[in-house]
C-alpha cells in the first residue's frame, strides 16, 4: 500500500512538471495571410516574399517565399508583427498585425503589376535585332524574365511587379549568343500600366571593319608557305564566305552582318580532321580571331620531334564575376572549396558591384590571404570600347574600390568579355599590374612567356561551364574536358588557366539561376583538382604562373638553414619557423599536396640542402625541393 502511494506522489510530482512547462511556454498562433491586388484580383504568389518583424525590433525574426496564397505564418501569440510583401525583389506593401487568438485572417493589397516590353535595335537606332536574348533582373541581380526577340527585336510583353519603392528598379541584360552585350539603365513600372523600352546595343547592322582570322599550329602560326589553306565563316542560314590563308597567315572577311558564325578550317589533305570548327560572335567589338589545331593523334606525334617549350607545369584557377547580391552562396561555396583544402585561387571581383553585401565582403576579407584578389574590372562593357584616358581611369577606379573593400592592391586583372587592347595593357602597366588573364578565344596570341614581362598574359584555356543555347543557360563542363583542355594548355603553352563562373554552379529552378550550390558540379571540381594533381602539376595563382615568381625566399632565412645544418638549432625549431614563414607567405614555395601518410623523419640530404644553400652551393629552387619533400610527407603542415 505504501509503496502505490510513492507510485502515485511520484506521478503526480511529473504532471506538475508538465503542468507548469505548459503553463509557461510560449504559445504559437496562426496568420493568414491573402495577398490581393488594389483591384481585388488574387496575386500571384509566385516569387512573393514574406519579412516579418515583431514591432518593436529592427531585425525580421521570419522570412518566408509564398508556397500558396493566401499562406500561413506560424507566429508565437499575443505579439504585434509587422508584415512586409515582396514580390520579384520589390517592396509591395506591409501591415501591421496584433494576433491576440489563435488564428487570424487578414487581407495585404499590393500594387498591381506593370507591363514590360523590350525592344532591341541595331546602333543605327531602327534596326531590330532578332534572337537576342533579353535577360530581365531586379535590382538585388536576381532574375525573374527571360525571352528572345522577334523579328521586329520585341520581347514578349512581361507583366511583373510595378515598382513603388524609390530604391527599387529593373535591370535587363541583352546577349547575342551567350555574349552580354548591353545592360539597360534603371527600368521603373508604374501599376497597372505597360511600358515600352528601346535598347540600342553598341553593335551595327552590317560590320564593316576587316575581320580576320588567323590558324595556330604546334603554337606556330600558319602562312601560306605551310601550304594552302582556307577559312569559311558559316552563318547560321547555312550561308558561306571563303577566304585564303595568305602569306601573313591571315584569311580576312569584311561586310558581315552580326551573328554567329561556325569558323570552318579547310587544309591540305594530310591533315583533314585535326582542325576543329569554333562557333564566334562577330559585333564589330572584335576582329581578331584565333583557331588552334586539336592534338595531333599519337601515332603522329611518335613520329615527329616535339617543340620544347619552357612550362612552370602548373594551373591556375579563376572565379569570375564575384559581386554583391547575386549568387552570393554559390560564390562563397566555390571558395570555400579551395580555401578548405589550402588550395590556391584567384577571384576576379568586378569593383563597383563589390563591398556592400557583408557576408559575401566578410568571407573574402577574412580568407584574402589564402585568396588571390584580382580585378574584374568596373562593369560589364569591355574596357575596348573607350579611349585610353578612360581607361586608365577605369583601372585606377577597380583597384581604389577593392583596396577600399578589402585593403588589398590588386596585381591581377580579368577584363570584362575578355577583351583588351593596347591602351588596356598600357593602362595596368602604368597602374602597377603585373598578370593579365583574358582568353585565347578573345584575342590572347601566343607566345606566352613565362619569364622577363612586365606585365605577364596568362589566358584561360579551359572552362567549368559553357553556355547551352537550347536552354539559355550555362552549364556544367565534363571534369575529364576541362582535364583535357588544360593539359592541351600546358603542352602548348606551358601553364593552364581554368576558368569558373558561378553560373554553371547553380542549382537551376524553372530555367533561372537558384542561389544553391550544385553539389554535382562541385563534385566535377573537385574530380578537375584530383586529375590534375594525379599528373604531377602545380596548383598556383595566377600571379604565381611564371617561372620567376614560383620561389620567393628572404635571404636572411639562409642564416636559419646554415644554424641548423650546423646542429646550432634543433630540427623541431627549424621546422616550425619554416611552417610559420610558409604559413604567412614570407616563403613562397609551389602549391605541394599533403600527403595521406605522414612521416617524422628528416632525410640526411635535405639537412646537406640546407647548408649548401646557406653557404650560396646550391639554388633556391634546388632547397625548395627539399621543403616540397617535408610538406608532402607531412614534416611541414600549412
Amino acid at each position: 500500500m505504501k509503496q502505490n502511494k510513492l507510485i502515485f506522489y511520484f506521478c503526480a510530482i511529473i504532471l506538475s512538471l508538465g503542468t507548469t512547462q505548459l503553463v509557461f511556454a510560449q504559445e504559437t498562433g496562426e496568420i493568414e495571410v491573402d495577398v490581393l491586388y488594389n483591384n481585388g484580383d488574387i496575386a500571384d504568389y509566385s516569387g512573393i516574399k514574406f519579412v516579418i518583424y515583431q514591432t518593436a525590433q529592427s531585425k525580421p525574426i521570419l522570412e518566408k517565399e509564398a508556397t500558396s496564397n493566401p499562406e500561413k505564418l506560424q507566429l508565437p501569440i499575443n505579439q504585434d508583427y509587422k508584415i512586409e510583401v515582396y514580390s520579384n525583389d520589390m517592396f509591395s506593401a506591409f501591415k501591421i498585425v496584433k494576433l491576440d487568438s489563435k488564428k487570424k485572417d487578414i487581407d495585404i493589397n499590393i500594387p498591381l503589376s506593370g507591363g514590360l516590353q523590350i525592344q532591341v535595335l541595331y546602333d543605327d537606332k531602327q534596326t531590330p535585332v532578332s534572337d537576342a536574348t533579353v535577360v530581365i533582373k531586379s535590382h538585388k541581380g536576381n532574375e525573374w524574365r527571360k525571352a528572345q526577340t522577334n523579328d521586329n527585336g520585341n520581347t514578349l510583353r512581361f507583366w511583373i511587379q510595378s515598382t513603388t519603392s524609390p530604391d527599387n528598379y529593373y535591370q535587363a541584360d541583352v546577349y547575342l549568343g551567350d555574349t552580354l552585350v548591353k545592360t539597360s539603365n534603371t527600368i521603373k513600372l508604374e501599376p497597372g500600366i505597360s511600358t515600352d523600352v528601346k535598347i540600342i546595343l553598341p553593335v551595327p547592322k552590317i560590320v564593316d571593319d576587316l575581320i580576320t582570322v588567323s590558324l595556330y599550329k604546334n603554337s606556330n602560326k600558319v602562312t601560306k608557305d605551310d601550304g594552302d589553306y582556307a577559312v569559311i565563316l558559316q552563318d547560321q542560314s547555312g550561308n558561306k564566305q571563303e577566304s585564303k590563308v595568305n602569306i601573313r597567315g591571315d584569311a580576312h572577311f569584311s561586310l558581315l552582318k552580326p551573328s554567329k558564325y561556325t569558323i570552318i578550317v579547310v587544309p591540305p589533305t594530310n591533315e583533314q580532321g585535326l582542325w576543329p570548327e569554333n562557333n564566334v560572335f562577330i559585333l564589330g567589338k572584335q576582329n581578331q580571331f584565333n583557331v588552334f589545331m586539336d592534338p595531333i593523334p599519337e601515332q603522329v606525334v611518335e613520329s615527329e620531334p616535339k617543340e620544347d617549350i619552357p612550362s612552370c607545369d602548373c594551373v591556375a584557377f579563376r572565379l569570375d564575376d564575384v559581386q554583391d547580391f547575386w549568387l552570393n552562396s554559390v560564390q562563397i561555396g566555390i571558395m570555400e572549396q579551395f580555401v578548405q583544402n589550402k588550395l590556391p585561387l584567384t577571384v576576379g571581383i568586378i569593383s563597383d558591384s563589390f563591398g556592400n553585401d557583408q557576408t559575401l565582403t566578410e568571407y573574402i576579407k577574412t580568407n584574402k590571404m589564402k585568396l588571390e584578389i584580382a580585378s574584374h574590372g568596373v562593369g560589364t562593357t569591355p574596357f575596348t570600347e573607350y579611349d585610353k584616358q578612360t581607361q586608365d581611369k577605369l583601372v585606377k577606379q577597380s583597384i581604389g574600390e577593392i583596396k577600399t573593400s578589402l585593403g588589398v592592391t590588386p596585381k591581377v586583372f580579368i577584363p570584362p568579355q575578355n577583351r583588351v587592347n593596347q591602351d588596356t595593357t598600357d593602362a595596368l602597366i602604368n597602374n602597377g599590374f603585373t598578370h593579365l588573364s583574358g582568353s585565347i578565344l578573345h584575342g590572347a596570341t601566343p607566345p606566352f612567356p613565362l619569364k622577363d614581362q612586365l606585365l605577364y598574359n596568362f589566358p584561360e584555356v579551359a572552362t567549368t561551364g559553357q553556355y547551352d543555347p537550347q536552354q539559355n543557360v550555362f552549364v556544367g563542363v565534363n571534369s575529364n574536358q576541362t582535364v583535357s583542355d588544360a593539359v592541351n594548355g600546358v603542352e602548348s603553352f606551358g601553364f593552364a588557366v581554368i576558368t569558373m563562373h558561378p553560373q554553371e554552379f547553380s542549382v537551376l529552378e524553372d530555367g533561372v539561376y537558384a542561389n544553391k550550390i550544385n553539389d554535382n558540379q562541385i563534385e566535377q571540381l573537385q574530380q578537375v583538382i584530383d586529375q590534375l594533381q594525379s599528373k604531377g602539376y602545380k596548383l598556383v595563382p595566377i600571379g604565381k604562373i611564371n617561372l620567376d615568381s614560383n620561389v620567393v625566399i628572404p635571404s636572411w632565412v639562409k642564416n636559419n638553414a646554415g644554424w641548423w645544418s650546423e646542429d646550432k638549432i634543433d630540427d623541431k625549431t627549424f621546422i616550425s619557423a619554416l611552417q610559420y614563414l610558409i604559413q604567412e607567405k614570407i616563403i613562397v614555395v609551389p602549391q605541394t599536396q599533403q600527403a595521406s601518410q605522414t612521416t617524422s623523419t628528416i632525410p640526411v640530404w635535405i639537412k646537406n640542402n640546407a647548408g649548401w644553400w646557406a653557404t650560396n652551393q646550391i639554388s633556391d629552387t634546388d632547397f625548395v625541393k627539399g621543403l616540397e619533400f617535408l610538406i608532402a610527407n607531412g614534416i611541414i603542415k600549412y
